[in-house]
C-alpha cells in the first residue's frame, strides 16, 4: 500500500476572515432588507393615510349633501302639504261659489216669474180683456205611472176691477192605438172637474190630480175658462205638454 503526502498551506487567518466575512454580508443584508422594509412600509402608511383622509372628507362631504337633501325633503313635504291644503280650500271655496250661484238663479228666477206674474197684473199693454191662465205646471207622481199634478194660476188685470168667476174646463189632447183623443178632465176625475171654478178679481191658483188611462200618450193640454157673466167672452188656451213638464214653461196658443 502506498501512502500520499498531501502539502496544505497553513493559512490560520483564513477562517476568521471567512467568519468575519459572512457576518458583515449578513448584516449588509440585514440592513438593506430592513431599509427596504421600513420604505415600502412608510410609503404605505402614507398611502393609507392619504385614502383615510380622503375618504373621511368624502364622508363629511357625503353626510353634508345628506343633510341637505333631508332638508329639501322636508321643505318640498311642507309645499306638498301646503298646496294640497290650498286645493281643499279652493275646493271648498269653489263648492260655495257654485252654491251661492245656484241659490242666486234660482232666487233670480223666482223673481223673474214674480215679476211676470205681476207685470200681467199690472201693465195695462200686456193685459188682455177678462181672465186669462198666466201659468199652468204639470209633474207626475212619484210612484204612481199614468197620474199627474197640475198647477194652474189665472190673472185678470187691474185695470179690470170687477170680480169674474165662472168655471175651468180642462182636457187632454193626444194619441192612443194611434187615434187622435181628447179626454175632458170631467171623465178622469169628476169631483175634481165641478169643483175647478173661479172668482177673481186679480188671481187665482188651482191644483188637482188626475190619472190617464194606459196607452194614452198626451201631446197638449187645453185650459177653456167659462165665465158666468152674461156677454163674457170664453177663453181656450193650449199648452205642449212636454214643455209644461219638463220646464214649467207657459208657452201656449190662445183661442177665444
Amino acid at each position: 500500500m502506498q501512502h500520499k503526502i498531501i502539502i496544505r498551506r497553513h493559512r490560520p487567518w483564513l477562517r476568521p476572515a471567512l467568519i468575519a466575512g459572512c457576518t458583515g454580508a449578513l448584516a449588509l443584508c440585514a440592513w438593506a432588507l430592513y431599509s427596504y422594509a421600513r420604505a415600502t412600509t412608510v410609503s404605505d402608511f402614507e398611502r393609507t393615510q392619504t385614502e383615510a383622509e380622503q375618504l373621511r372628507a368624502e364622508r363629511r362631504q357625503l353626510t353634508r349633501d345628506l343633510r341637505a337633501a333631508r332638508t329639501e325633503i322636508a321643505q318640498l313635504q311642507q309645499q306638498v302639504v301646503y298646496a294640497q291644503r290650498s286645493t281643499e280650500i279652493d275646493s271648498q271655496a269653489c263648492d260655495a261659489v257654485r252654491k251661492s250661484l245656484t241659490d242666486l238663479q234660482a232666487e233670480a228666477s223666482e223673481l223673474r216669474e214674480q215679476v211676470a206674474f205681476y207685470r200681467g197684473i199690472a201693465a195695462p199693454d200686456q193685459a188682455r180683456a177678462g181672465v186669462r191662465v198666466q201659468e199652468l205646471k204639470l209633474s207626475e207622481v212619484s210612484g204612481r205611472p199614468g197620474r199627474y199634478r197640475f198647477f194652474l194660476t189665472l190673472i185678470q188685470s187691474v185695470r179690470h176691477e170687477k170680480r169674474i168667476g165662472g168655471r175651468i174646463q180642462l182636457s187632454i189632447a193626444g194619441r192612443a192605438s194611434g187615434v187622435e183623443r181628447k179626454l175632458l178632465l170631467n171623465d178622469l176625475a169628476p169631483e175634481l172637474a165641478q169643483n175647478l171654478l173661479f172668482s177673481l178679481k186679480y188671481f187665482e191658483e188651482f191644483s188637482g190630480e188626475f190619472q190617464l188611462p194606459a196607452g194614452f200618450v198626451p201631446s197638449r193640454m187645453l185650459v177653456t175658462l167659462v165665465p158666468s157673466s152674461d156677454g163674457a167672452p170664453q177663453t181656450e188656451e193650449g199648452f205642449d205638454w212636454q214643455r209644461v213638464m219638463d220646464n214649467g214653461e207657459d208657452l201656449h196658443e190662445v183661442r177665444e
